[in-house]
């Protein structure tokens, strides 16, 4: 235990020195860096318990009421505390444990994570990312791992319902070290604003059809000096700017880490082969170097608020306020926020301008959030009792995802949809815990027909995984830890300048002096092994 808290502390040391070198340069990032080689803090749940389907607890002891901690992030509705109550004593009920939900706001989060897993704190569950940087934090001991007998042990429906192609995403030598969401998204989106700033600015919906068009409209309204405090993008300081615009026509991987890798596609020649001499380090390519050109061209223009590197106040609720005529936006989402803007007497508009003929969609993985037990927990058995009972008993699942029916939502069951119900943005669907505990047969949100439209557009344009093959691989940097040190924190020094602008007339300086950091931090090197293991990932699957 002693040589884990060391590990800890020494990677958090680490992570707390590029976040002050960030903050003291160039702002902060949230991006991690590269997955690892795990410790083997790990331990076994042996032979299991057939499930009963009355009740797939049966075969534990359970007769002591036990109390875990289960830390949170997401936007919480204002019947949070009337919902997550009634689901606690659910839960008593079925597995005799009370579940403490800690929530934290996503300003804080980021700050206060390495306190939760460096500490002898009492947290059971937490949420767990890459961008939160879920591998280093595995190969730092932070987590306990765990195998498929504890699984079948202690979480028979997660052991039953889980999709099998998600545990490769989150296994590192051989043991498991989180509960990944259910859900493999298949996202394309585009940006939604209000009708009145269109009209205000004698644009059309149907005039906005590309990122021409689209920078052409953020520039007209920069150039107003008479916004009464709105930007055209007013985002907060660690918004992924960078991965949210280089989507087009390019598949990616690892966006947010200094090992962030871009594939360049042409529709036309997509036919289910991979070619790994077509990936290429982000950095390196001529994709994020206009992207970063343009947001210069951003910056000095006004598209941006002078404060952004030290802005909190997120980009969705700055747009719900009038604050930022533009968010990026898939249409489910878009449909959520207009009803909600509807009320305000604002009339939500969705610009499809970021997806056109040449564009594809692909299912993404399942490890954009998972639920990890931190290796101080004293009740990691219970805790993961208590997830499997939140992830798969269709009550209280239902009931944390969704809130009540007929007041929340409505539930078409004919169809496997469900509409706002009249409290709905009291409880928003999926609003906290962050997908993880939603799953790939929830109802899907019944959305207005314009956006219908668009979302079967995207649905039309899937291709296969064959064509970018990279879904469940991780990155073991054992060989070069002290080279992806020195190269996240030159990531964390410049990402956010580089996303919004700040370097303005220097950006293209800045972008060679990172690069040619990078190279004399061994990039080369490491891009070089990278690209050997992923190819030799694919190989093994073949």
């Amino acid at each position: 235990m002693k040589q884990n808290v060391t590990r800890i502390l020494a990677f958090l040391m680490v992570v707390v020195l590029s976040m002050t070198l960030a903050a003291c340069s160039t702002g902060q990032t949230s991006g991690p860096s590269t997955a690892t080689e795990p410790s083997p803090q790990a331990f076994s749940g042996g032979s299991g318990t057939a499930a009963d389907p009355n009740n797939p607890w049966a075969g534990l002891d359970l007769s002591k009421r036990e109390t875990i901690n289960c830390y949170v992030v997401g936007t919480l509705g204002t019947d949070w505390e009337r919902i997550t109550q009634m689901a606690i004593k659910k839960i008593e009920d079925k597995i005799n444990t009370t579940v403490s939900f800690v929530h934290v706001p996503w300003s804080d989060f980021q700050a206060k994570y390495t306190l939760f897993l460096a500490a002898d704190a009492d947290v059971d569950i937490i949420y767990a990312a890459p961008w939160c940087n879920f591998a280093e934090y595995v190969q730092s001991g932070a987590f306990k791992g765990f195998d498929m007998d504890f699984v079948k042990k202690y979480m028979p429906l997660t052991y039953e319902k889980q999709a099998k192609a998600s545990w490769d995403e989150v296994t590192f030598d051989g043991m498991i070290y989180g509960i990944p969401q259910n859900y493999a998204s298949l996202t394309a989106g585009g940006v939604i604003t209000t009708q009145d700033i269109l009209d205000k600015y004698n644009f059309k919906a149907e005039d906005i059809k590309s990122y021409a068009d689209l920078k052409r409209f953020l520039l007209t309204i920069a150039a107003d000096k008479n916004s009464n405090g709105m930007y055209a993008i007013n985002p907060q300081n660690s918004y992924p700017m960078d991965s949210q615009y280089i989507g087009y026509h390019t598949f990616g991987m690892d966006a947010g880490n200094v090992t962030w890798m871009l594939y360049p596609y042409e529709k036309e020649k997509l036919n289910g082969t991979f070619d790994i001499n077509n990936l290429q380090w982000f950095a390196m390519t001529d994709i994020y170097r206009q992207f970063c050109l343009e947001m210069a061209e951003f910056n000095k223009a006004g598209v941006f608020p002078a404060n952004v590197m030290s802005a909190s106040t997120m980009i969705n609720q700055n747009f719900i306020e009038g604050k930022s005529a533009i968010n990026f936006s898939t249409p489910e989402d878009a449909n959520a926020v207009r009803a909600e803007m509807k009320a305000k007497g604002k009339e939500v508009v969705y610009l499809d301008c970021t997806f056109d003929d040449g564009s594809v969609t692909m299912r993404g993985g399942y490890l954009g959030y998972a639920a990890s037990f931190p290796v101080n927990s004293k009740k990691t058995e219970r805790a993961a009792t208590a997830l499997d009972c939140m992830k798969f008993e269709p009550e209280i699942n239902r009931l944390l995802v969704g809130g009540i029916e007929g007041e929340h939502y409505i539930l078409d069951k004919e169809n496997n949809k469900r509409l706002l119900g009249p409290r709905a943005s009291a409880y928003p669907w999926n609003s906290w815990f962050s997908f993880l505990l939603i799953n790939q047969d929830d109802p899907e949100l019944k959305i207005d027909d314009d956006l219908q439209a668009i979302q079967d557009r995207y649905v039309s344009a899937e291709v296969s995984r064959d064509n970018f093959p990279v879904i469940g691989f991780t990155y073991d940097n054992s060989k070069y830890q002290a080279e992806i040190a020195v190269l996240s924190s030159l990531f964390n020094e410049y990402r956010f300048s580089f996303c919004f602008g700040i370097f303005q007339d220097n950006t293209e300086a800045k972008l060679e002096e990172f690069i040619s950091r990078c190279k004399d931090a061994g990039i080369d090197k490491v891009i070089a092994d990278y690209k050997q293991q992923l190819q030799a990932y694919i190989d093994s699957k073949k």
